[in-house]
């Protein structure tokens, strides 16, 4: 006991060494918290420009959800089914009702003949929207138009 009180009573250039000990560590705490602010500053800074970052992103992906509704309008697939595959709507004489699905398997299925409808040689470019940039993510070329097969009213292509 009496080594350890020699040491808080021993004096180096008529200060006690304990009290030496005691500022040295109490400098080297406020270094060492004047090091932290430092990072936290850097550390703020960073996580205001990662959330400017995701807001940019995220209003990118909210122009890119109304561009993609723009596009899967129904009205404007229709339009370019019409224009560019030659389809268009089922006539309500081809709709069959619950009641004609037994006549309609006894008998058997015949394909419709009609003329298909022209596609156009020069495809022209659908009008956009008036509240539309004009920056079209689609670009439709004339595709080849799909063989007609004959399907039987049991759901079976012919030639099996």
């Amino acid at each position: 006991m009496n080594g350890l009180m020699r040491l808080f009573e021993q004096r180096v250039r008529g200060i006690r060494l304990i009290e030496l000990v005691g500022g040295v560590l109490m400098f080297g705490l406020i270094f060492w918290v004047c090091l932290s602010k430092a990072k936290e500053g850097e550390d703020i800074r960073r996580m205001n420009d990662l959330d400017r970052q995701i807001a940019a992103e995220q209003a990118a992906v909210d122009g890119l959800k109304i561009q993609v509704a723009q596009l899967e309008r129904p009205g404007r697939l229709e339009q370019l089914a019409v224009q560019y595959l030659g389809m268009k709507p089922t006539d309500p004489n081809h709709e069959a009702r619950l009641e004609s699905l037994a006549e309609i398997s006894r008998t058997g299925s015949r394909p419709v003949s009609q003329a298909p409808a022209a596609v156009p040689a020069s495809p022209m470019p659908v009008p956009a929207p008036a509240a539309s940039t004009g920056d079209d993510l689609i670009t439709v070329a004339p595709t080849r138009k799909a063989p007609e097969v004959a399907v039987s009213a049991s759901g079976r292509t012919g030639g099996r």
